[in-house]
């Protein structure tokens, strides 16, 4: 069985996302405050578009800041994240992004 990730002709990784439609989309102009948003109870894979700016990301209910995040997505990046599960083994349902820098946006694709 071959494990190796895909590749472009010239080495290039290929990105490969789960097989099917999204399950949910959000598009995000104005994160300059915490947004929560609630997961589609399907949802395993998240892929993250930065646009213009970096954002913060944190997985749960919790607010985000500057301080307090699990992830970065870097401006004018995709960035692919699996769901993960809380300390009881329970996936998380929702996650909290705010805008690095003043006129982020962000799309995240539910899978």
């Amino acid at each position: 069985m071959r494990t190796e990730q895909p590749t472009y002709e010239h080495g290039q990784p290929m990105q490969i996302t789960p097989k099917g439609t999204a399950l949910q989309r959000t598009v995000d102009a104005s994160i300059s405050a915490s947004t929560e948003v609630e997961l589609h109870a399907d949802t395993t894979f998240l892929r993250c578009y930065a646009i213009t700016e970096d954002v913060y990301l944190r997985w749960g209910i919790e607010d985000c800041n500057e301080s307090l995040f699990d992830e970065v997505i870097p401006a004018n990046q995709i960035v692919d994240l699996a769901v993960p599960v809380d300390s009881e083994g329970v996936k998380f349902t929702a996650f909290n992004v705010i805008e690095r820098t003043a006129s982020a946006i962000i799309i995240v694709i539910e899978k």
